[in-house]
């Protein structure tokens, strides 16, 4: 079995021959190839992220690759200016829609894909780890979440606000964002991407409540997702930070399969769904990934790979793998598989 075969029986629900590792690598990669966010960032022709993609792939050994994801691509195109650091990945610097004044116009923006900066660079990036990898290792694109993609154009706290003050006109921003995050998603899959992994660090309970997210992330998630899967596409979601109080939200969007933050409770998580969604997860970053040594992050490792079974899931760290993070460390990740 191909490791590609494996991630797309598992997100399906079927039995592969091992459980897959999925690792978010982004600033780790970068970091192993000695270069810089800002230098990935400047490069249209998307090789020098894709190149460290893939030497650290090609040394690791985990079950696929990434595009260079959670940069706002669609945030910029769309008009927004970002604060570039060279060692960090980008931010909001100026909001583009500050008036719902102007919404109506907005609205009407079309996005030529193709040659559209930077999401030109983006799909680059995707056809770049298509001809290194091939088509036996599986590649996964970031579209943002409908929420995140809206509040990056209003700006965070105004966004927030938005919730309680303007919920009519975040509504029809979101319908807008939505059809954004379905037209890139497309385009990353024509691109070469075997799965798309939509992400939305607005949607833990740490920055919105239940209510707010089931109003304003999950029907337009649900819209997303659907449209997805009429194109035969597998999506799975991250969220940062703890979701339990709405992680049955999560599973009715539809999502094949849902990375878990290590706040959240494996055991609990694989109880009451794990036969609904996949489950992905969740190595602590920080300890033992991070500060531990690799006997520990083997051992919480296999406790993962006890909790998720021989399908169902897939073993990850529970956020992006730190750039610091010790080779030996995210080494014992990958080959605790081995151990079962």
């Amino acid at each position: 079995m191909t490791s590609r075969e494996r991630v797309m029986r598992t997100l399906k629900g079927e039995t592969p021959d091992r459980v897959p590792v999925f690792v978010m690598s982004r600033a780790f990669s970068i970091r192993q190839r000695r270069t810089s966010f800002g230098a990935c960032l400047r490069d249209e022709t998307g090789e020098i992220y894709a190149q460290a993609q893939y030497e650290t792939w090609k040394r690791f050994g985990h079950d696929g690759v990434m595009d260079l994801e959670g940069v706002n691509s669609e945030s910029e195109a769309l008009g927004c200016r970002l604060k570039m650091v060279e060692q960090e990945s980008p931010v909001i610097a100026q909001p583009v829609l500050e008036s719902w004044s102007d919404l109506d116009r907005f609205r009407q923006r079309a996005l030529d894909l193709e040659t559209t900066w930077p999401i030109s660079r983006q799909l680059n990036v995707v056809r770049k780890l298509k001809a290194k990898v091939g088509d036996d290792t599986a590649i996964y694109a970031n579209p943002q979440c409908p929420l995140r993609s809206a509040a990056m154009l209003r700006g965070l706290e105004r966004a927030l606000m938005d919730t309680i003050d303007y919920p009519e006109q975040l509504h029809r921003l979101l319908e807008y964002t939505t059809q954004v995050a379905i037209q890139y998603g497309a385009a990353l899959v024509k691109a070469g991407s075997d799965v798309l992994m939509a992400s939305n660090p607005l949607g833990s309970r740490s920055v919105i409540s239940r209510h707010h997210y089931e109003e304003f992330s999950f029907p337009y998630d649900r819209e997303m997702v659907k449209a997805f899967h009429k194109e035969g596409i597998l999506v799975i979601l991250h969220i940062c930070g703890d979701v339990k109080d709405r992680l049955d939200l999560i599973v009715d969007s539809g999502y094949d399969g849902v990375s878990l933050d290590s706040q959240v409770d494996l055991v609990w998580a694989k109880k009451e769904f794990g036969n609904r969604i996949c489950l992905i997860g969740n190595v602590d970053v920080l300890s033992p990934l991070l500060a531990g040594t690799p006997e520990e992050v083997r051992n919480e490792s296999i406790r993962c790979l006890e909790i998720l079974g021989s399908s169902g899931g897939m073993l990850a760290a529970g956020c992006e793998v730190a750039p610091h993070t010790p080779s030996a460390n995210l080494e014992a990740l990958i080959r605790a598989t081995e151990a079962r």
